[in-house]
């Protein structure tokens, strides 16, 4: 076997070791450990750290929820929910991966604002609205066309009339 081809097969054998390793979250778990730290530092720069560490064309595209919160002073804010664990923010996201679903979107929507508003006491008002990262299919994806943000849909939500709609 040539050089250049053992070079390569080491190469895709450290990256899955990688994305094993920050799968099982061992990087979170040793970060005082000098090697688990390197490690760490590779896996930033080579993308491996992250859950899905693949291209993986037209498998499902991503949902991203903004928050535009509306005080009782009357200044708008915008907001992003944001947890201080990975684990939060797979939570967030599997959530706002049911906001795709016209049925569910009303419930799952009025469930956030209540949640916002409880966050944020002086909240008057509060204004969901999703984009989704659209994810072209290979065949696609070969002929040019790339990952693009587009709007899904926004609703409203008032502290006055409770879990209700305000289009």
């Amino acid at each position: 076997m040539p050089l250049k081809q053992k070079l390569y097969y080491a190469l895709a054998i450290l990256h899955l070791l990688m994305v094993a390793l920050f799968a099982a979250h061992s990087a979170d778990w040793g970060r005082n450990n000098r090697i688990i730290k390197s490690l760490g530092a590779v896996g930033n720069f080579t993308g491996s750290n992250n859950i899905f560490s693949f291209f993986a064309p037209g498998l499902a595209d991503q949902p991203f929820v903004v928050y535009d919160v509306k005080d009782t002073t009357g200044i708008n804010h915008v907001i992003d929910l944001e947890g201080s664990s990975r684990d939060f923010s797979n939570r967030v996201n599997n959530i706002y991966g049911y906001l795709t679903i016209p049925e569910a979107r009303m419930i799952i929507s009025a469930s956030l604002a209540k949640f916002v508003m409880n966050e944020c006491p002086s909240a008057e008002k509060v204004r969901i609205a999703m984009v989704v990262q659209k994810i072209p299919t290979m065949p696609e994806f070969r002929k040019g066309e790339r990952s693009k943000w587009v709007f899904w849909f926004h609703r409203d939500f008032e502290r006055s009339l409770p879990l209700a709609s305000v289009h």
